[in-house]
């Protein structure tokens, strides 16, 4: 189940499947993000507010244990107030309004659908409970791995399991899935 539900997650789930998931709160505390050895924090990052919850935070600590010698998670935001929530939002629809705007005009509510799929609407993102994470993997020099888009990029591209990215890509997605 476990496997077949991430598989879903990493291919993209369609929005009316997004909008069914129930959030509800648990009272699990937040926790500080424990940087060092395999976790590292990208603190120049603007939206960088390392906490999450406990549960998410223990998991991370395995995943990153799991890494092969010589990387390490590169943390580059976790828990979201409302507020970054919006702002990211508002430039996501920017950003994609520039690239697209006949379809901002003419199509605008599944323009907006869309852009859904890539940075979630104020009210309906996990990190705004401090239940997700987003992250990369950088070298031992500290560098990031490639993997062929940036945490800014839309499109097919930017798709996990995409075959728009090179081989080398491919790798790199493939040691950050597993």
């Amino acid at each position: 189940w476990r496997n077949k539900y991430m598989q879903q997650i990493m291919t993209g789930l369609p929005l009316e499947a997004i909008k069914k998931i129930v959030i509800e709160e648990n009272n699990e505390p937040l926790v500080a993000i424990p940087e060092g050895g395999k976790i590292k924090l990208l603190h120049e990052h603007k939206y960088l507010s390392p906490v999450l919850r406990k549960t998410v935070c223990e998991l991370l600590i395995q995943a990153a244990s799991n890494l092969p010698d010589d990387y390490a998670l590169l943390i580059v935001t976790a828990y979201r107030p409302i507020e970054m929530q919006k702002e990211l939002w508002r430039n996501r629809l920017w950003q994609m309004a520039k690239a697209h705007p006949f379809q901002m005009i003419f199509r605008n509510r599944k323009w907006k659908k869309i852009a859904s799929q890539y940075t979630a609407p104020p009210g309906g993102s996990p990190h705004q409970c401090g239940a997700a994470v987003d992250l990369t993997i950088i070298d031992k020099e500290g560098n990031r791995l490639d993997m062929g888009t940036s945490f800014t990029d839309f499109g097919k591209k930017v798709h996990t399991h995409s075959d728009l990215v090179s081989d080398k890509q491919k790798k790199n997605r493939k040691m950050l899935f597993d």
